[in-house]
């Protein structure tokens, strides 16, 4: 006999985990990107993660990628609406898939769109998102640092501040709170320096944390000028949190992985030191349920 088939009241949905141009990176013809380029199954989206309550057949998006509309139809299994979408910074793998909300794409009406102070300005003084200001395509909410946002009771959100290159926007990450547990998204951040004992009461006090794991180690970045694209190496990050339980080490999944990143290649030695050191890595479909 089958299971029934449950509805859930809120779910997470990983609809990608790459750095913000995806996997293959246009226009890589190193050895990184070509098994990618050969296999369109190993293709990888830039990070996003929607929140879904099934029962309510509504979801709301953590960041809106280029690769919105494949993201889009991956959730369109779970027959829901979008509600809303929530804004991590001005970086183009966040936002830029707003573009499709408009008047020559999909058009929808009065989106609400949850954005810090500088982000909302950043929307606004472009001439080209701000048009789906004035066609009422988009609605902005904005948001404030450290504040709790009850969502038509279905969940509660709050902003967080993180450090990052700000020169478009601030940064945030978001602490999402369902009934019984609670996520932390964080795909960018420079450093945990400063940021450690943060780092140590969010996995202490939540349940499933998406962190930074751009790079495994900067060493495998040679044509850019690492200085200027700071995230912490996932080989740092698994020291710092080395004495950690391997329960807690388990609710750690790094997620926004750079193309030259190995730790996206799964059967990597990155990979495989990631997973033996009892962390985990994200993936394109996971489930997790927060009810």
């Amino acid at each position: 006999m089958h299971e029934p088939f449950i509805l859930i009241d809120m779910l997470l949905y990983v609809l990608g985990t790459s750095q913000d141009a995806g996997y293959p990176q246009v226009g890589c013809k190193e050895a990184c990107c070509q098994a990618a380029w050969d296999n369109p199954e190993l293709k990888k989206f830039p990070s996003s993660i929607a929140i879904i309550n099934e029962k309510a057949k509504k979801y709301w998006l953590i960041d809106i990628t280029p690769e919105v509309k494949t993201q889009i139809q991956m959730i369109d299994q779970f027959d829901c609406s979008l509600e809303g979408i929530f804004i991590t910074h001005a970086h183009i793998g966040h936002y830029m898939g707003l573009i499709n909300l408009g008047l020559e794409v999909m058009n929808l009406k009065n989106i609400p769109v949850y954005v810090m102070p500088l982000m909302k300005n950043f929307i606004i003084q472009n001439t080209f998102l701000n048009q789906l200001v004035e066609n009422n395509n988009i609605k902005l909410s904005l948001i404030t640092d450290g504040v709790d946002i009850n969502i038509n009771n279905h969940f509660s959100i709050k902003a967080f501040d993180v450090p990052h290159r700000n020169e478009l926007s601030e940064t945030v990450g978001y602490r999402i709170m369902g009934e019984e547990k609670s996520a932390i998204y964080i795909p960018d951040i420079d450093s945990w320096h400063g940021f450690e004992e943060n780092l140590f009461k969010l996995i202490n006090d939540n349940d499933i944390l998406f962190l930074d794991g751009t790079f495994y180690e900067k060493s495998e970045v040679k044509k850019r000028d690492i200085a200027k694209i700071p995230h912490p190496e996932i080989s740092n990050t698994m020291k710092i949190l080395s004495k950690l339980s391997d329960k807690d080490k388990q609710k750690i999944h790094f997620i926004h992985f750079n193309h030259t990143n190995d730790a996206i290649r799964e059967g990597s030695p990155a990979y495989n030191a990631i997973i033996d050191s009892r962390f985990s890595i994200s993936k394109e479909n996971q489930r997790f349920n927060l009810s």
